[in-house]
């Protein structure tokens, strides 16, 4: 007997958009407080710097986000070359049951690590993933790359925990967008 719930969806990859943007679409600002650093972190003030390659993370929580900051740090310095900016963007609560400060106290990351507490920059760039198999009021895994006129040049959004955009193709991007 077959059956079909209606609350269970399973979602495939949107590669070259989200649900709001797609390659060619201008970034939305963001203004967020980094957990692992003081001030404000915005869109703009990134740009000012360089490419910006912002990861969206489901939480501190998630094995495979934390799997991906790692390999992230390992490509720290080829980062650095490109001249280009990175932060992590994570839908969690500051003050949750997986305490994320804790988190980054054992697993420093060199980039900003922002909180979306309210999900508002997740759903401004079409992420936010509201009920899955996996999933309760997150961020899909992604990977974005914004020029310096916050045009978006590159998205990979996951469809599961594990999919993750491949990083060589990350950086194949920032490198062609490197002044």
């Amino acid at each position: 007997m077959s059956r079909h719930f209606a609350c269970l969806t399973v979602e495939t990859a949107m590669q070259d958009r989200t649900e709001t943007l797609q390659i060619g679409s201008r970034a939305p600002e963001f203004l967020l407080s980094p957990l692992n650093g003081q001030g404000i972190v915005s869109l703009s003030g990134c740009l000012k710097r360089g490419v910006l390659i912002v990861e969206f993370m489901r939480g501190t929580w998630c094995p495979n986000c934390g799997k991906r900051m790692a390999k992230l740090e390992l490509a720290k310095d080829e980062i650095l070359q490109t001249e280009a900016q990175l932060v992590y963007i994570a839908a969690e609560k500051g003050d949750g049951v997986w305490n994320p400060k804790k988190f980054l106290e054992q697993r420093p990351v060199s980039f900003p690590f922002l909180l979306d507490e309210d999900r508002t920059v997740t759903k401004a760039y079409g992420l936010y993933h509201r009920l899955g198999i996996d999933a309760f009021n997150i961020a899909h895994p992604a990977s974005m790359v914004v020029d310096r006129d916050r045009t978006i040049r590159y998205i990979y959004r996951g469809d599961s925990q594990s999919d993750r955009a491949p990083l060589d193709q990350v950086l194949a991007v920032v490198r062609k967008l490197k002044p």
